[in-house]
């Protein structure tokens, strides 16, 4: 991945309308419940969706555009696939729609371009609202709001720098 390069194209064609985390219905107590699946979420936009998704056993984020939630391998046959909105989380504003309107991520350089990865990320949509990813989570992506993205930042910057040389890039609408 060449930076965040892809992401912004990916981000700036159509504004984000919801936020959906997949997961699946657990029918095994007296009332069903939706278990939530870490390692992905999406952004929801009018004609498709922005995977973001962890890969096994990494600190990382990838993306990707795809037409609709995909039902994660991992899942039983017999388990139902569903997805949730976060968007009452993060996107907290009576609106049909988001713009971003600015992408702070922090990258790990790689021996070669094609080899940088994004470690975390930040989106913010109308100046205002925001949404942190850190792939980095035992657990898988952890989601969080405002100033999340700078705590992050001021750990992985500490003098010790927990997850080695970094580089942070941020992207906003040219005016």
């Amino acid at each position: 991945m060449a930076g965040i390069t892809p992401l912004v194209a990916l981000l700036t064609r159509d504004p984000v309308l919801d936020i959906e985390v997949p997961g699946y219905v657990d029918r095994d107590g007296p009332y069903p419940r939706f278990v939530p699946l870490a390692r992905t979420f999406y952004l929801r936009r009018r004609n498709d969706f922005v995977r973001c998704d962890v890969p096994p056993y990494e600190d990382y984020l990838t993306f990707r555009s795809v037409d609709r939630p995909e039902r994660p391998a991992t899942l039983e046959e017999d388990e139902e696939f569903a997805t949730t909105s976060y968007a009452q989380l993060f996107l907290d504003e009576d609106r049909p729609d988001f713009t971003v309107t600015r992408i702070r991520s922090v990258l790990r350089e790689g021996e070669h371009p094609s080899d940088t990865v994004v470690r975390c990320v930040e989106f913010e949509f109308e100046n205002a609202l925001a949404l942190f990813a850190d792939p980095g989570h035992f657990f898988g992506i952890r989601l969080q709001g405002r100033g999340a993205y700078d705590r992050w930042l001021a750990f992985a910057q500490a003098p010790d720098r927990p997850f080695g040389p970094l580089r942070e890039v941020v992207w906003t609408p040219e005016a």
